[in-house]
């Protein structure tokens, strides 16, 4: 599923160029998964609220508040680095900074690599500089509710990878259908897995007209995004929606092959 908040004011889209314009001003190669979330969301508020750390902190014991994501625009985001150190008199070399209120910052840490960076947490009141993670992904498994009303539970659970499994292999369409939806919204998930494809053509099968463009929706989304760029399901859900008459799910259809034709 997606990390940003549905509510999150929605920043410029993120581009090539952008990526390129960071990667040239810092000397190293970005995560992968943090280009494919910012694909999605070029930066902005979370649904989580705080990261799981070992280390104590003026947060509290075994956690930091982490509410939001820089994202990268020309001299916005993970581009205000170099302010944000000269502002708060942070010394630390090869750093690209991605999160944080002035008080202390989440920091991606090249030190000895351009290529994977440890995740750490920088203080700078106290000049702590502590790590979160060693890499990008470990950092993202971290996150999570620190406090949430009951009411709002459902609308913020974020479902594991066996969670999505196990909806994909129910007997009940209707959780076949989320499975498959969140297994689309999902960066982590592959898309490239057997269980994935015969629950989606379980989908387009048995389920309801909403359902499929539900699904055909998230695709074409993911798609655009390029969250998701396996050809196999590509030309899954374009089978797919080829035996399908609803006039929903023939312009998701013409979307996703008129943007495919556009990306060549």
């Amino acid at each position: 599923m997606s990390i940003w908040e549905k509510e999150s004011d929605k920043p410029p889209k993120l581009t090539s160029k952008d990526v390129e314009l960071a990667e040239a001003t810092f000397g190293v190669k970005l995560p992968k998964n943090y280009i494919k979330i910012l694909k999605k969301q070029n930066g902005g508020y979370l649904k989580t609220d705080a990261v799981h750390v070992g280390f104590a902190n003026d947060d509290g014991e075994g956690y930091i508040l982490l509410d939001s994501l820089y994202g990268i625009h020309p001299d916005e985001g993970i581009m205000e680095t170099e302010d944000y150190k000269n502002e708060w008199g942070i010394t630390k070399e090869n750093i690209i900074i991605i999160a944080g209120n002035g008080h202390s910052f989440v920091a991606l840490d090249y030190e000895g690599t351009s290529t994977d960076p440890n995740v750490i947490f920088i203080d700078t009141e106290t000049s702590q500089t502590e790590l979160i993670s060693h890499n990008f992904d470990e950092f993202i498994d971290a996150m999570y509710i620190l406090d949430v009303d009951e009411d709002e539970q459902d609308n913020i659970h974020i479902p594991s990878s066996e969670e999505i499994r196990e909806l994909a292999l129910s007997i009940d369409i209707t959780k076949v259908s989320k499975g498959v939806y969140q297994w689309i919204c999902d960066y982590s998930m592959p898309k490239d897995d057997e269980l994935f494809f015969t629950a989606m053509e379980r989908v387009y099968t048995e389920g309801s007209e909403h359902q499929k463009v539900e699904i055909a929706s998230a695709a074409r989304m993911e798609i655009e995004n390029e969250g998701i760029i396996d050809q196999k399901f590509i030309h899954l859900i374009l089978s797919l929606l080829q035996k399908e008459d609803d006039l929903d799910l023939v312009m998701y259809k013409e979307m996703i092959e008129e943007f495919l034709k556009t990306d060549d």
